[in-house]
């Protein structure tokens, strides 16, 4: 009887501890694969520094999500810096001055090598993989696929994150000149095919600095601010260019902000190799000293 009960204990000790476990790794996973992951950015202006903390979409926008998580946790924008500002948006991910203290706005403005970071020396990607340059998907990319309604793609009882102030997307200067098609797959399975202007996305993005616009369909928005803290973080930031930008004009009345900085961008995928373009570069620097993932 005592050797019975003590069978039936040990066996019920055994189920126990095999629930425990499973429930351990069902939170564990859940904690890895939540639908709204985070990042925090910190970034300077004219010597203060602004900390963003950004919820991210993956429920919504799986692909595109993991894409940047992925540039994240590399370290790949630490160091980096805003290298068009725009009249409703600030665009970074894509370029980095040498010296970051002292190098000139424009002259030491230097690209970032992005396929040395997400592709192996034999030419695969390092990255989840979206876009495909055959259809028979034997040729990857290191692109991103535009989750976006002029892809086609359509979100289910979700409309779409809005383009409002603070909104972080994604962004390319390829234009709808670019017609040679790609192809890709998304996260239900789907296969398709599209222009390659709309899945070109590699490393770039822009913060919203005002709510203008409603759902974009040729960038995917695919976060915004986190907490009261960030939006605080956010405003003191664009306040204080604003700031800064006045005091300049109560001296210089054509003082702009920004200077015209032409280049060339070098792709590979694109029809017209290399194609120019034109930045608005900012006259005082906007660096973003890191990012780094704060919730998976």
């Amino acid at each position: 009887m005592v050797k019975t009960i003590g069978a039936k204990v040990a066996k019920l000790f055994s189920v126990l501890v095999s629930l425990a476990v499973l429930f351990t790794c069902t939170l564990m996973f859940a904690a890895c694969e939540s639908k709204y992951p985070e990042i925090r950015m910190q970034i300077s202006f004219n010597g203060e520094t602004y900390s963003l903390t950004y919820k991210l979409y993956r429920n919504a926008y799986e692909q595109t999500v993991e894409h940047y998580l992925e540039l994240v946790e590399m370290g790949y924008f630490n160091n980096t810096v805003i290298h068009d500002y725009q009249s409703d948006r600030m665009v970074g991910g894509g370029y980095t001055y040498t010296d970051l203290e002292n190098g000139d706005i424009t002259a030491d403005l230097t690209a970032l090598d992005y396929d040395a970071a997400t592709l192996n020396a034999d030419g695969s990607v390092k990255i989840p993989v979206s876009v495909w340059k055959d259809e028979a998907r034997t040729q990857a990319t290191n692109r991103l696929y535009g989750e976006i309604s002029g892809n086609g793609f359509v979100l289910n009882n979700f409309s779409g994150m809005k383009n409002q102030t603070g909104a972080i997307g994604t962004y390319a200067y390829t234009g709808s000149g670019e017609k040679n098609f790609v192809y890709a797959t998304r996260p239900s399975g789907t296969q398709v095919s599209g222009e390659y202007y709309k899945n070109s996305v590699t490393s770039m993005f822009f913060l919203a600095t005002n709510s203008s616009a409603a759902s974009d369909s040729k960038f995917c928005v695919f976060g915004e601010l986190a907490n009261d803290s960030s939006v605080t973080a956010f405003s003191n930031l664009t306040t204080a260019i604003s700031d800064y930008i006045t005091a300049q004009q109560e001296t210089d009345e054509s003082y702009s902000f920004t200077r015209g900085f032409e280049t060339e961008i070098e792709d590979d995928m694109a029809v017209n190799n290399p194609y120019s373009v034109t930045f608005n570069v900012p006259k005082v620097k906007i660096i973003i000293l890191s990012a780094e993932v704060t919730k998976y």
